[in-house]
This record gives structure tokens, C-alpha cells and sequence, in this order.
């Protein structure tokens, strides 16, 4: 589990960054680390997203996971792949949920398998 604590904080902290972009007063963190799983949510009163920068952001969560590309790339991939810290968090995970409403703020949850 130590392994994947770097990870996480960098998660977090990127999730927090765009909250706080976002205009948030508030924002919940709560990370859940256990046997096989870790579930990393956040909360805001941001801004929020439209329905169009909604589906951006579900897809630059949906990046493949970093050790999934170097074994398919090789070392490339991480030279190749450029990207928002959005993506860059994508790729540190398995999957995500998101849902967000203008004005209202935004949820997002991260899951990180820690099984090999």
C-alpha cells in the first residue's frame, strides 16, 4: 500500500487545484485505502461544468492506466504522452465517476486498483 501513497497525494492534490480554480469555498476530500482498492473522492462548491466540458473531462479521466501503456508502448509512453493534469491523474487510475452541475459544483470519484 506504501507504494501507491505518492499517487494518491498527487491525485489529490490535483483534484483539489482545479476546486479551488473552480471557485470553491469548500471542498471534501475523503480517501479510502483497503486490501485490493483505493477510492479517492472529492467534492466542491465550485462552479461546475456544462454537460460539453463535462464529457471532457470524463475523458481525459478515462486515460488507460501509465503501467498499462509502457507494457503495450513500452518506455515511449511516457515521453509520447502529453497531456492535462487531468490526464495524468486518469492514467494513475482504473476508473472514474464524475458528476457535476453549474453553479452547484462537481463529484468526482477515482478508483486505483492496488493489486497486482
Amino acid at each position: 500500500m506504501d507504494a501507491h501513497r505518492k499517487h494518491v497525494r498527487g491525485i489529490v492534490d490535483e483534484l483539489m487545484n482545479n476546486s479551488i480554480k473552480a471557485g470553491a469555498t469548500q471542498v471534501d476530500v475523503r480517501v479510502e485505502m483497503k486490501e485490493g482498492e483505493i477510492i479517492i473522492w472529492v467534492k466542491d462548491n465550485g462552479r461546475g461544468m456544462d454537460a460539453e466540458k463535462l464529457a471532457k473531462i470524463k475523458k481525459a479521466l478515462d486515460q488507460p492506466r501509465r503501467d498499462e501503456l509502457e507494457e503495450y508502448y513500452g518506455a515511449l509512453a511516457g515521453e509520447s504522452m502529453v497531456g492535462t493534469g487531468l490526464s495524468l491523474v486518469g492514467m494513475m487510475t482504473d476508473r472514474a465517476e464524475i458528476s457535476s452541475e453549474p453553479n452547484k459544483g462537481t463529484e468526482i470519484r477515482l478508483f486505483r486498483k492496488t493489486e497486482d
